[in-house]
């Protein structure tokens, strides 16, 4: 007798296998390595970030709200929070290793160490904390900047030439005869 469980198990492996081959050999899918892959790992990485410093933010309000009164129950789950916001950065941040150019996948580092001493500052004075937050914004943009120029979304010299020229061709075709 054939198991249910192992005949499901197949099939959606088959279906699975299927959709993702035809989604890697097809024109319009993902290449990996492609400049559009590496725009999805930098904002991931960007977003994984942006949480992890706001929820070092939040956590500097959750202690001084309820510092003496906390519960072992909410200690326990602002624990598993924060191993979740921790857990989603260290996965970006290798998902990032794995597909960026050198200059982005180098200055990931700086963004990691910074946004790391963010979410440690916590406990300290406001003075540490807000230096620690500040530092970790500084890196965050320069990455975004970094991965701006990786992407070629600054104006390249060809390209003003070419808008001009698109431009004269189009405003030439309108132009009545």
């Amino acid at each position: 007798m054939v198991d249910p469980i192992s005949v499901g198990a197949s099939s959606m492996a088959k279906a699975v296998t299927g959709a993702v081959t035809k989604k890697l050999h097809s024109k319009t899918g993902v290449r990996l390595g492609s400049r559009d892959e590496r725009r999805q790992v930098y904002a991931r990485f960007l977003a994984a970030m942006a949480e992890a410093v706001s929820f070092a933010q939040f956590l500097r309000m959750e202690r001084r709200m309820s510092a003496p009164i906390m519960s072992r129950t909410r200690t326990r789950h602002l624990m598993g929070m924060c191993h979740e916001r921790q857990s989603e950065m260290l996965q970006a941040y290798l998902d990032l290793r794995l597909v960026a150019n050198p200059a982005p996948r180098e200055y990931a580092d700086v963004v990691m160490d910074a946004v790391s001493v963010a979410m440690d500052a916590g406990g300290k004075d406001d003075s540490a904390f807000d230096e620690a937050l500040q530092a970790a914004m500084d890196a965050q943009r320069e990455f975004t900047e970094l991965c701006r120029d990786d992407l070629w979304y600054l104006p390249q010299r060809w390209q003003i030439y070419r808008k001009a020229w698109w431009t004269s061709r189009r405003w030439s075709r309108r132009r009545p005869t």
